[in-house]
């Protein structure tokens, strides 16, 4: 049993192991991996572990970092998205990847951070035993599997008025998938960001997520009088719909389109038979989270998955915690 750098191994065979791993996921694939080669302040990190010439694990990891050359000691971090995978949850193969990870990060990297998709709890043990600090987090997910009319009738009644009104005021749902098309979500993406002042460095990973993944990523918008004014990046792999990015136009946010959109792309994932719509992290337990509050009223369900936190540089990392708290204070 050893470890391997993951450019050895045949993308078909990577993409099966983590398509048959009963937590497999969008974002430990071969074509994950291309797309953070390709995004400029995003630096993807894979190892896998082989045994008799057969995968046992897979760890994906990007690199993170913002504001040039001057910060970048200052704001990169190495976050690990649905990983790592192992098989069996051995925790010799997890012993393996963890150390030798840890052995290639860069060291001006000031954190690492695993987020589940999936509930982690076989390995949490392990994981903490390695270092990483749980924290209590919470994924928010909807269940699908329920027929329409159930999903509806569970949305709190003024996500359905607002539905209702946008309809009654003409607003059309599509999937859209032209070059021109896309480019409008990702401007209005950049907008919502920027309105809510918070720093948006994804455009370029989205259009290589576009050219690369098409199987995978979905992009919907809500269109008024023939004007985009409003639209959504959805990640879709095995049974789980993934709730990416979203922007709007808040020149029209009285049409209501972001609830419009959101219930038709609900739709969508339930009519192609996906299990699971993801509606992504809810925030800390016991900490006021406006964001949960909102997806809770589409009928979703709290999931306790926490994440798991390693410090490379403490101070450093204390430092931005400070920094962070006081810009949401503000």
């Amino acid at each position: 049993m050893r470890v391997i750098d993951i450019n050895t191994v045949d993308p078909k065979e990577w993409d099966r192991f983590v398509e048959e791993h009963p937590q497999g996921n969008i974002f430990q694939t071969a074509e994950m991996y291309e797309v953070y080669a390709h995004s400029s302040n995003n630096t993807p990190l894979a190892l896998a572990v082989e045994d008799g010439g057969a995968l046992k694990g897979v760890l994906l990891a990007v690199v993170i970092t913002n504001g040039g050359r001057l910060l970048k000691p200052l704001t990169a971090r190495s976050i690990i998205n649905g990983g790592p995978l192992v098989a069996e949850n051995d925790e010799k193969v997890l012993e393996l990847l963890l150390t030798e990870y840890k052995k290639r990060l860069p060291r001006y990297v000031v954190y690492s951070e695993i987020r589940p998709v999936y509930d982690m709890q076989p390995i949490e043990d392990d994981l903490t035993n390695f270092g990483y600090e749980r924290i209590g987090h919470y994924n928010i997910m909807l269940d699908l599997k329920k027929d329409e009319e159930a999903l509806w009738e569970q949305m709190h009644k003024e996500r359905r008025r607002n539905v209702n009104h946008a309809v009654k005021n003409g607003l059309e749902f599509k999937e859209v998938n032209t070059d021109d098309e896309v480019m409008q979500i990702l401007e209005l993406i950049e907008k919502t960001y920027s309105r809510k002042r918070v720093p948006f460095s994804s455009h370029e990973m989205l259009i290589s997520l576009s050219h690369r993944m098409r199987q995978y990523v979905h992009f919907f918008a809500a269109f008024y009088d023939g004007k985009m004014i409003a639209g959504q990046v959805r990640l879709c792999y095995g049974d789980l719909a993934y709730a990416w990015f979203a922007g709007s136009d808040e020149a029209f946010f009285k049409l209501r389109p972001n609830d419009f959109l959101m219930w038709n792309v609900i739709r969508w994932a339930h009519n192609q038979g996906f299990s699971v719509f993801d509606f992504g992290g809810g925030g800390e337990p016991g900490v006021p989270y406006g964001v949960r509050d909102y997806k809770l009223k589409y009928g979703c369900e709290l999931h306790e998955y926490g994440r798991f936190l390693l410090k490379h540089r403490p101070l450093i990392y204390g430092l931005g915690k400070i920094y962070a708290n006081k810009r949401i204070k503000r």
